[in-house]
């Protein structure tokens, strides 16, 4: 704190000087005017301590030139109140002054209107949206939404010791033990209730972050460190004491993580500014780790996060790399005139999502600023450890705000709506995955809808269920030219069937089935429902049908099934 009020306070002490020794300053304008700098000193220490301002050198001349007239306006009136002269007024504190808000000026202008090194900044890869993340069973999780999970853990805020005193904390993703789960810290009430539970909170909330019959699990371990802390223990006071040097990124709070033993961390984005500029530049983002229970903080490169550590970038950052990429690239004129190739992140916050390496990607898509189509550009994934943004570009699919509208309006009736919108190829086809709450954020289903095609969706009470669904939707829909790749094709095959068994998924009786003498070992599916001949086949029947094929493997169910074993 004393570097921070030591560094607002030069001109201020420079403008006091300025009049000291001026001639005409008598002995009470001197006397009165050093106990009024020193009230200004010890005000200015409480707004530091409670408000932790940023240390960029901007924000510190702003402070110099803001007490520095104020200091001035207090000088002046003192040497009209004690002396018989005229005003008094020292050209050398004016200078300073002066100097002081030009150079403010100019570093603001600076920091706004030269943005494009900001966007560059962004270690950033733009691929074709055919090479984007695939959805396939069983191997990418989708996750529950954050405001379903924030409903169960509430509902068990009774197993906290003392729950009164707290509430629940900010849902955090990761992987624990290789396993993507959701964690949430208790957190205080208020300075009266921080006091009362004896300055710790108990513990935190952990759960399964892809099953939907998961309950939370509360884990009870001390956090002497938190966000509603007070005083000496609010983790972003601490981190601000030990790196006076280092600011936060985009204004973002602490994200609690745990280690693989449950230990609870907190964990925030920092950066060093450019000089006399507010800029940032996301290439030389640091990460402050610090243990809650023991508040020893650790400063780290991205490249040297330890392996527990998911999102060394913070959902706030992730969400300005995306609107510094997608705004910024050709600089701040054509941003705010021209708008040639500008790009609008749609929401104003990422989405978390688990993907099929182990790792917490932040999801968010872009829109065309200039007119209110609900249409995509395209997509983005950035990389929670290391910050690595992936573009995904893409044409004529609907947009997050247009797929939840869609799911909203099919679900009208029932007052339900849709939450967590992520985009993923399945089958070849730009799909939207969304999840369906009823008005208590209570799940209800998962809703899979085309994004090229409005017509093609499908609803299912488990992901599996629902990619089951749609990708018979699919197949029913003849793909309307839905798809974005070139090596998917719907094929009239026949043949002798090799191996025959009839099962039952979700209430549903299925035929699985392979031909002999196929290279690939492809596994059909029939609903017997639907033909009820499929339930009779077996080994060395003369079959034919149709079905979707991509990458020599059936996509969705077999249909026009025909058995001429059977004579049907």
């Amino acid at each position: 704190m004393l570097y921070i009020l030591v560094l607002s306070f030069i001109a201020p002490i420079l403008v006091y000087l300025s009049f000291v020794f001026h001639p005409k300053a008598g002995s009470r304008v001197k006397k009165y005017g050093l106990i009024f700098l020193i009230v200004e000193a010890i005000v200015y220490s409480g707004i530091i301590y409670f408000q932790l301002p940023s240390r960029n050198v901007l924000s510190l001349l702003i402070v110099n030139f803001a007490i520095g007239v104020l200091t001035a306006a207090i000088l002046t009136g003192l040497t009209v109140l004690f002396t018989d002269q005229e005003m008094i007024t020292p050209r050398i504190g004016a200078v300073i002054l002066l100097i002081i808000f030009i150079v403010f000026i100019g570093g603001e202008w600076h920091s706004n209107f030269f943005l494009q090194p900001v966007a560059k900044s962004v270690n950033s890869t733009v691929k074709k949206s055919s090479k984007a993340p695939t959805f396939k069973k069983g191997v990418t999780p989708v996750a529950l939404a954050p405001s379903t999970i924030k409903n169960r853990m509430n509902k068990n805020m009774s197993d906290v010791p003392n729950s009164q005193y707290f509430h629940l904390g900010e849902i955090q993703a990761q992987y624990y033990h290789g396993k993507p789960v959701y964690i949430a810290p208790v957190e205080f009430d208020s300075i009266f209730k921080y006091y009362t539970a004896g300055q710790s909170t108990p513990g935190y909330f952990i759960i399964n972050a892809t099953s939907l019959s998961a309950e939370p699990k509360f884990v009870k371990t001390k956090l002497n460190y938190t966000n509603t802390s007070y005083f000496n223990r609010k983790a972003q006071r601490i981190m601000y004491r030990h790196y006076p040097e280092w600011l936060v990124a985009d204004g973002s709070n602490p994200q609690l993580e745990i280690d693989e033993n449950g230990t609870p961390y907190y964990v925030q984005t920092m950066y060093k500014p450019i000089p006399l500029s507010h800029r940032i530049d996301y290439s030389k983002l640091h990460v402050v780790i610090m243990n809650a229970k023991t508040g020893k903080t650790k400063l780290y490169t991205l490249k040297s996060l330890p392996k527990w550590v998911d999102e060394g970038i913070t959902t706030e950052v992730a969400h300005s790399m995306n609107t510094a990429f997608g705004e910024y690239q050709k600089g701040w004129i054509n941003y705010t005139i021209f708008k040639n190739g500008v790009q609008r992140p749609t929401k104003k916050s990422v989405i978390s999502t688990f993907n099929k390496n182990g790792q917490i990607e932040y999801f968010n898509d872009f829109t065309n600023p200039k007119t209110e189509a609900d249409s995509a550009l395209g997509y983005s994934m950035i990389n929670a450890r290391t910050g690595k943004l992936t573009y995904y570009k893409t044409s004529g699919i609907m947009d997050s705000v247009g797929a939840s509208e869609n799911a909203n309006n099919n679900y009208k009736a029932q007052q339900w709506t849709a939450a967590m919108p992520v985009i993923y190829n399945i089958s070849g086809h730009p799909t939207w995955v969304l999840s369906i709450l009823d008005n208590t954020h209570a799940f209800r289903s998962y809703y899979y809808i085309n994004a090229a095609d409005q017509s093609i969706h499908a609803t299912g009470d488990t992901a599996n269920e629902a990619l089951d669904n749609y990708n018979q939707a699919l197949i029913d829909g003849h793909e309307g030219g839905a798809t974005n790749t070139s090596n998917s094709a719907k094929k009239t095959l026949s043949g002798t069937v090799d191996r025959a068994s009839v099962t039952t998924s979700d209430n549903k009786s299925l035929l699985l089935f392979t031909l002999k003498d196929d290279s690939h070992h492809t596994i059909y599916t029939v609903q017997s429902d639907d033909y009820k001949s499929a339930a009779l086949t077996q080994s060395g029947d003369k079959v034919n049908f149709k079905v979707q094929i991509e990458n020599n493997k059936a996509v969705g169910y077999v249909s026009a099934f025909k058995n001429s074993s059977l004579n049907n």
